[in-house]
């Protein structure tokens, strides 16, 4: 069993992309961005609604209107059906609705790279709530084939290929900050 207080260990380009990543200025930067570097750099504190902006706010409670319920969970196709739904009511286009490095330039894009899929609930004084724990899983090992380029991991050869990698080394499962938002009413 892994030691969950140990660092994890970054290794081959990783190492260079941690070196660079150390030294970048967090606050620079939009959500997604801004949320892995501070992770990185050893920021441990839980991630909350002051996180993030009003617009993408709004977002996390268009997904969880989208789904329904008091309680339930938001996964990756749900942003493509809310993009969808968007773009059917006069909405602009996301700038990606798959993760990419695009995804930084709106708030779709920018929940969907922070959070990924997340659970909710109703708490016990009508709050809207979302739980999840801010880490990555590692990249799938194995053979290269066609769902690994244009699925939930296509990214492997990209900008953000390269920075979800890294992410996948150096926040794996244990490693992460949790995420306690709360919506309102």
């Amino acid at each position: 069993m892994a030691d969950n207080n140990l660092a994890p260990e970054v290794t081959g380009v990783n190492r260079l992309v941690d070196w660079v990543a150390q030294r970048l200025p967090a606050n620079k930067f939009p959500t997604s961005a801004r949320t892995l570097l501070e992770t990185v750099q050893g920021k441990r504190d839980p991630i909350t609604e002051a996180h993030f902006s009003p617009a993408e706010l709004d977002v996390m409670r268009q997904l969880i209107t989208q789904k329904g319920g008091n309680t339930g969970d938001v996964q990756y196709a749900d942003y493509v059906n809310l993009q969808k739904q968007l773009q059917k009511q006069g909405g602009g286009l996301a700038m990606s609705v798959t993760p990419s490095i695009l995804s930084m330039g709106d708030p779709l894009g920018n929940v969907q790279t922070t959070l990924g899929r997340f659970q909710y609930a109703r708490d016990a004084k009508g709050n809207l709530t979302l739980q999840d724990t801010y880490d990555f899983n590692p990249p799938p090992q194995g053979s290269v084939n066609q769902e690994q380029y244009t699925g939930q991991y296509g990214y492997l050869f990209s900008p953000y290929g390269l920075i979800r990698s890294y992410a996948g080394e150096k926040i794996p499962p244990g490693h992460g900050r949790t995420v306690n938002i709360n919506l309102g009413k």
